[in-house]
């Protein structure tokens, strides 16, 4: 990969923000992204030469899904932060395959899910993303770990004017808007943290005033990491004290509720069979690599093999 550029990124997943606001990157190469961004869009229906000869996937993304919701039934475009989500999926390949390559990924990846007008509308979008990730890296930088309020404000603030010249407001709105409350809120957090004029028992009720103030989905966000890192703990000690199948089942099942907990137990079979499938495999390695090499050829799939890699000496 690339090396990258230590500015400010917005990140379109919902996640805990305030990490982000000092520890984020975007991508380097600003200058190649903002010449794509200019061009005329010559590239419409079609991939370029050199795009179309490249893979589907870049090997990074073997073994995964593009994330993200992009379509609203009937091959309407989802204006919503998952599109943004399915442009990062394919913009975490950037140094591995050219822009043009990336390029013409999400077009196809779109077309799958879109009729031809929410096509162009997702295309639009998508380079209006790219420009808007070009000129975000060409933003003075931070110095590293900074935590200082009033700094990061004016970076956020610095990132908000960069994005209003490439989104509409009600596209904003659309894409941007939860993130948006979310810098926010870790803004207010860390004013008050760094107020040195409020006593403890004051900066306590402030955070828990701003606290008090949170939306449904904003205490859904702050919550999940504690639910999994809560779930995580009580199965490894209920594991660690004999506890079998059944029993980390129940647990789950009263943590997070049935339907999280069989999805975590289906995880669990399918890493219990993949690891049985690379025991199978590294012992044969061991003992006759003429016979493993076959074994893996026929048994593993192409991405399969990717994966198995990292069990090779």
């Amino acid at each position: 990969m690339p090396s990258v550029h230590p500015a400010v990124h917005l990140t379109p997943a919902r996640r805990h923000r305030l990490p982000w606001l000092w520890a984020t990157v975007v991508l380097s190469g600003a200058a190649m992204l903002a010449w794509h961004a200019a061009r005329p869009d010559d590239t419409a229906g079609h991939a370029s030469p050199g795009a179309a000869e490249t893979p589907w996937l870049a090997p990074s993304l073997a073994g995964t899904e593009p994330d993200g919701q992009v379509h609203a039934g009937g091959g309407q475009l989802r204006l919503s932060p998952e599109l943004l989500r399915r442009f990062d999926y394919w913009l975490t390949t950037y140094g591995e395959r050219p822009l043009e390559a990336i390029d013409a990924d999400v077009r196809r990846d779109l077309a799958g899910e879109l009729n031809a007008e929410a096509q162009a509308q997702a295309m639009s979008l998508w380079k209006a993303y790219v420009a808007f990730k070009a000129e975000l890296a060409r933003l003075p930088a931070l110095p590293s770990g900074s935590l200082e309020a009033e700094s990061l404000s004016r970076q956020v603030q610095a990132v908000r004017a960069v994005r209003a010249r490439h989104f509409t407001p009600a596209q904003v709105q659309a894409l941007f808007a939860q993130d948006d409350a979310d810098d926010d809120l870790a803004l207010a957090r860390l004013r008050i943290q760094q107020d040195s004029t409020l006593s403890a028992g004051e900066r306590s009720r402030r955070l828990t005033d701003l606290q008090a103030r949170l939306t449904p989905a904003q205490r859904e966000t702050e919550a999940a990491p504690l639910l999994h890192q809560t779930v995580r703990e009580a199965v490894e000690a209920a594991r660690a004290r004999g506890a079998d199948a059944a029993e980390v089942q129940a647990i789950r099942t009263r943590l997070v509720g049935p339907e999280a907990a069989a999805r975590l137990a289906a995880l669990d079979d399918a890493e219990a069979a993949w690891q049985a499938r690379v025991q199978r495999y590294r012992h044969l390695l061991q003992h006759d690599p003429q016979e493993a090499a076959a074994h893996k050829a026929a048994q593993f799939s192409e991405t399969e093999q990717l994966r198995l890699a990292a069990y090779e000496p």
